[in-house]
């Protein structure tokens, strides 16, 4: 397998072939984004941008895809402990309710979440080919949630003619194992992929080992209990040419069961508590395209439909003294059922408007479903809830696209969603790309966002608040990119991004309520890479994050504690002709409420054959302890074996 230079979208400054590290030239094959309303590629947008291929996530080799997140520029992590347990990023500061997820062009963030978030806990890339990280406020293209960016996923594809398959397991520390196969067909006017995925860890525990057990009497227990994690995950997608390719039909799909275990949090501290406490998570998603052209306009109609269903259920125990611990009073069972439906239609239609501008225009309708079920009793007596909420959003959009020179490209988007609830709302994008020369590339994005109120935040039969409005946002970044010949990069982007109108649970009221005042995050990314010689590549990012609010917040996602400071660094070295090595640092310094941390990963890579490999991976190579959300442990040094093989 060859390693390419770099992130991909600093390769992309440049149509020239580049030199893989066995000194052999090949072409790049085009890298399609989705920034805009139509495809394009990294060359062509002003937006900051950051492809994950396939070919990185598996050299990476990590066993979550938030892992490899973490390494990019502008993203940090936050994780409530082992593989499966909640967790989320932030990119420039931003908490994961404001940003979309789509995975195949399928809204998946939880309709039925306390936010409309997406949790990355359990999500591996065993079916994934391609990530893309926007940043910046991208409302005027995906909706709401997309302040802080948009996480966008693309599902494996079939790349040759033909049967083929790609089959991988491995196996590891906390027991872990992991495997997947994905089976490809691809001939004339059609192309599937099918992946089926498993994986299951005993794990260790969420809430940090260092940390007393507070739901026992004896005052030296410490927080031992493993908490797991097993899913099964099916995917697909597919194209399919019809009436001799006047028409294309794009398919895709997945379903999935997870079960995780989870520890118990009271008045800020996390502990083992009962060890009974359990979540079941089922989550299936189907997205339909049709693509067809009538004289000078490019159609496209799709429908798409996310359901997802969670029960948490297990002992609390309540303490006489809630706030004191220990809390090993009498225990009580509860059990919590969440379901969030979404089903999305979407019209749009593409025409070139003379020689140099492009408009997209088109309308959509998305219908948001939350019901909940809940049952439990305390030292005050019973609890529970029963509802069912809808709300509806209709869209309609337009996207112009300008290239007054063969060096520009600009775009400006607009796009007003009619909520069922608050009315509605505007929001806007530019954006700029100057290709100054073969070596060199400036980029801008101004832009507007929002983030509707959930129907947990405006419906809940204890602190819902049906008079809230939406969040709003203002972003602009600037940056350039510069390349050295075939053999290093650099790119330098600042940014900067202030909300209003924040939604906040105030701890006074026990309510939702919108929060006068702002909140800011302003700061500069820096990603460079640079070939040492035949064979060894280096490569790192640097960001810096200046956050503050002049709003005072009780729990919102705009008070979370953001590293001021991240370095990541990657070393990757041809050792033979057969055998890779890869190094990969991540420091995180100046976090609020927790201490700096370095952690190491290492992966030795082997080619069996040209068809498969064998590889031992090492995660926390000096075995660091520390925490990315207080109370919650990570991993200790872990190490994990693996083969992959094409047929």
């Amino acid at each position: 397998m060859k390693k390419i230079l770099g992130s991909v979208s600093a390769l992309t400054l440049s149509t020239l072939p580049l030199h893989a590290q066995s000194e052999e030239p090949y072409e790049l094959p085009p890298i399609i984004i989705n920034v805009g309303y139509e495809a394009t590629t990294p060359l062509r947008t002003g937006v900051s941008v950051e492809v994950i291929d396939e070919d990185e996530l598996e050299g990476a080799g990590a066993t979550r895809l938030l892992d490899v997140l973490a390494r990019q520029p502008g993203v940090s992590v936050r994780s409530n402990g082992p593989l499966g347990t909640n967790a989320g990023i932030t990119i420039r500061g931003v908490s994961q309710q404001n940003i979309a997820v789509r995975i195949d062009g399928i809204d998946v963030s939880d309709p039925s979440g306390t936010q409309v978030a997406y949790d990355f806990g359990g999500l591996t890339a065993g079916d994934i080919s391609q990530v893309e990280i926007l940043r910046g406020s991208q409302s005027a293209l995906f909706g709401s949630e997309a302040i802080g960016g948009v996480i966008n996923i693309t599902t494996k594809r079939a790349t040759r003619d033909g049967l083929s398959a790609d089959v991988f397991a491995e196996y590891g520390s906390y027991e872990t194992l992991r495997s997947a196969a994905t089976l490809y067909n691809r001939g004339a006017g059609h192309e599937t992929a099918v992946t089926l995925s498993y994986v299951k860890s005993d794990g260790f525990s969420a809430a940090d080992e260092t940390g007393l057990d507070h739901g026992t009497s004896a005052p030296g227990d410490h927080n031992d209990e493993d908490d797991g994690f097993e899913a099964r995950r099916l995917s697909f997608s597919g194209t399919y040419q019809l009436g001799d390719g006047a028409a294309e039909l794009r398919l895709s799909g997945f379903h999935e069961e997870a079960r995780y275990d989870y520890d118990e949090n009271a008045s800020g501290k996390v502990f083992d508590g009962s060890p009974d406490d359990v979540v079941d998570r089922e989550e299936s998603g189907l997205r339909a395209a049709l693509a067809f052209t009538t004289g000078a306009v490019d159609h496209e109609v799709s429908a798409s439909w996310f359901r997802i269903s969670r029960a948490l259920h297990g002992t609390s125990l309540d303490s006489s003294a809630p706030d004191t611990p220990p809390y090993n009073g009498t225990p009580y069972p509860f059990r919590f059922e969440y379901e969030g439906t979404r089903q999305t239609y979407r019209y749009q239609a593409g025409f070139d408007l003379g020689a140099i501008t492009r408009a997209v225009a088109g309308v959509e309708r998305s219908v948001e479903s939350y019901e909940d079920d809940i049952s439990g009793a305390s030292s005050f007596g019973p609890y529970g809830s029963d509802q069912d909420q809808e709300t509806i959003v209709n869209s309609v959009f337009t996207e112009f696209t300008v290239t007054p020179t063969e060096d520009i490209d600009l775009s400006f988007a607009l796009r007003h969603d009619d909520h069922s609830e608050f009315g509605g709302h505007t929001t806007g994008r530019l954006s700029g790309v100057w290709r100054a020369r073969p070596d060199l590339i400036l980029r801008s994005n101004l832009a507007t966002g929002y983030r509707a109120p959930s129907n947990y935040e405006l419906y809940e039969a204890y602190a819902g608040n049906a008079d809230l409005e939406p969040e709003t946002s203002v972003s602009f970044d600037l940056g350039v990119e510069k390349r050295f010949g075939d053999s290093g990069w650099l790119r330098a982007t600042a940014f900067w991004i202030e909300a209003e109108d924040i939604i906040d649970y105030s701890f006074t009221s026990y309510a939702y309520v919108q929060a006068d005042g702002t909140s800011t995050r302003r700061g500069l990314e820096l990603a460079g890479g640079v070939d040492l010689r035949p064979g060894l590549t280096l490569d790192g990012s640097y960001t810096w994050t200046d956050s503050f609010s002049e709003v005072s917040l009780d729990s919102s996602g705009w008070q979370t504690s953001v590293p001021e400071h991240s370095v990541a660094l990657g070393l990757s070295a041809e050792i033979t002709d057969r055998a890779r090595l890869s190094v990969s640092a991540l420091y995180e310094a100046d976090r609020e409420e927790l201490d700096d941390y370095g952690v190491v990963n290492s992966t030795f890579t082997y080619d069996v054959t040209e068809t498969t490999q064998a590889y031992l991976r090492v995660e926390n190579l000096f075995d660091e302890t520390y925490q990315t959300v207080p109370g919650y442990g990570q991993s200790d040094r872990a190490w994990y074996f693996g083969v992959r093989a094409s047929f």
